[in-house]
């Protein structure tokens, strides 16, 4: 075995520990969507923050940075990461507020309607869909 399969093998006993250790404490769904509402902001920021510019920046805008366009590397990070941390800050208080575990069940909530949890579902399912298809399209630009 060489140092690369044994590093990516400690790698994955390492993590199946810790997903059987956080596993464990779950107790409802709650705990399982929201960490049980007792992380702070600055957690679910990173978090928010980590998960989604990792695979962007990464796969998605590397692929165009070496496809010769250099603007959406330098530009699009930044803006994307304003972006999550204003929405987190000002928009997640109401979310936490609300004690609701997804927008949608916020939207419906807030606005007594099933027609606009519906509307509110699909926005966030398309716009998932968009950031599916640009971090795809810059992977297949960066493997090719």
């Amino acid at each position: 075995m060489t140092a690369f399969s044994i590093t990516i093998a400690l790698f994955i006993i390492l993590f199946v520990v810790i997903g059987s250790y956080a596993g464990r404490r779950v107790k409802t769904l709650e705990d399982y969507y929201v960490a049980g509402r007792s992380a702070p902001t600055f957690l679910i920021i990173g978090t928010l923050v980590a998960s989604l510019m990792s695979t962007t920046v990464f796969m998605g805008e590397a692929g165009f940075t070496y496809a010769g366009q250099l603007g959406p590397y330098l530009l699009l990070p930044g803006l994307t990461v304003i972006g999550y941390v204003y929405g987190a800050l000002f928009f997640g208080t109401f979310l936490r507020r609300s004690r609701a575990n997804t927008v949608a069940a916020f939207f419906a909530e807030r606005f007594a309607s099933v027609e606009i949890r519906r509307i509110a579902g699909w926005t966030v399912i398309f716009g998932l869909g968009g950031y599916l298809l640009i971090v795809t399209q810059g992977a297949a630009l960066l493997l090719s």
